[in-house]
C-alpha cells in the first residue's frame, strides 16, 4: 500500500511550480490514494477552493480530503458565523470526504477547523468529545487486517520542535481515545513542517510541510507513506526544490500488536 500526504496547499499563495513536480510524482508512483488535510486555500475565497479542488481532481489517484482553517471564509466575520463551510462543500463536490473504508484502509476525517472559538487565536484546533466518539465508532467498522488512519487538519499533538506553538483542544484526551478504537496512523498539517513519531507503543502521528508559498524552516514538502508489512509503516519525505521532488528521509517505524492481558507492549522505530 502506498498513500501520499498533501496538506496546506494554500492556493492564492500556491507555489505553483511545486504544485506541478507534485502532480507528476503522482501520475509516476500511481499511489492507491491521495489524502489532503486542509488549508487548501489562503482566504476561503470561491475562487481559491475551486482551483484547489480541481488541482485535486486532475491527479492520477483518488483523493480524499478534509478541511483547515483557512477553509472558512477567512476575512469574512457575517461568512464565518453564518456560512462557514458553505463555498467549502460545494467546492469539494465529487471528492471524497467521508470516512473511506477498503480492505486495504479504513480512513475517518475530523474536521478540527472551527469557524470562530472563545480564544484569541481561533486558528487553532478543537476536537469534541462527540466527533472522538463517532470517529472511534467509524475506526471500528474497519476491515480485519486495514490500515487505520485518522486525518485532522490539525495535529491532535503537536510536536514539540515545531515552528509555531499551540494547542488542539481535546486533542490528547481525543488522541488516547480513537488509539484504544484501534487508530493506528493520523495524519495532519498546520504547521508546515514535517515530523513523524511514535505515541506510546501502537500509533505513528505524521505532519507534513506545505506546497505554497509560506514555507517555515524547510522547503516545500510532502509525505508518502507505505505499509510493507501489518505492523511496519514507512514515511517518506519528499521535499520540491526549484520543480524537483527530491527524498529528504525515509523512516521505518514498527508498531506494537494489540497486548493481551498484563502482558506489556514492546515497540522499536527503526531509522
Amino acid at each position: 500500500m502506498q498513500l501520499v500526504h498533501f496538506t496546506d496547499l494554500h492556493f492564492g499563495c500556491e507555489d505553483k511550480a511545486a504544485l506541478k513536480a507534485a502532480e507528476q510524482y503522482v501520475a509516476e508512483i500511481k499511489p492507491d490514494a491521495v489524502i489532503v488535510t486542509g488549508d487548501i486555500s489562503k482566504d476561503g475565497l470561491e475562487s481559491e477552493l475551486m482551483a484547489a479542488c480541481d488541482w485535486m481532481r486532475g491527479l492520477a489517484a483518488p483523493v480524499m480530503l478534509t478541511p483547515g482553517n483557512h477553509d472558512v471564509p477567512y476575512y469574512e466575520m457575517i461568512g464565518r458565523l453564518l456560512y462557514p463551510w458553505d463555498r467549502y462543500e460545494r467546492a469539494a463536490h465529487g471528492i471524497q470526504t467521508a470516512a473511506w473504508h477498503t480492505p486495504l484502509w479504513s480512513i475517518v476525517p475530523i474536521n478540527t477547523a472551527r469557524a470562530w472559538q472563545f480564544r484569541l487565536n481561533w486558528a487553532q484546533g478543537e476536537i469534541s468529545r462527540g466527533q472522538t466518539a463517532i470517529a472511534g465508532a467509524e475506526l471500528q467498522r474497519g476491515e480485519g487486517g486495514a490500515l487505520r488512519i485518522v486525518i485532522t487538519h490539525h495535529p491532535l499533538d503537536w510536536p514539540n520542535d515545531a515552528p509555531i506553538k499551540g494547542l488542539t483542544r481535546g486533542g490528547q484526551r481525543g488522541l488516547e481515545k480513537l488509539i484504544d478504537s484501534g487508530a493506528e496512523l493520523f495524519l495532519s498539517g498546520h504547521l508546515h513542517f514535517a515530523s513523524a513519531r511514535l505515541v506510546g507503543t501502537r500509533a505513528l502521528s505524521v505532519t507534513s510541510g506545505t506546497l505554497s508559498q509560506r514555507v517555515r524552516h524547510e522547503p516545500c514538502a510532502f509525505t508518502v507513506i507505505r505499509r510493507p508489512a501489518p505492523l511496519l509503516i514507512e514515511t517518506e519525505v519528499v521535499h520540491v526544490v526549484q520543480g524537483v521532488c527530491q527524498s529528504a528521509s525515509v523512516r521505518r517505524f514498527a508498531l506494537a500488536e494489540l497486548p493481551a492481558l498484563d502482558q506489556p507492549a514492546e515497540i522499536h522505530a527503526l531509522v
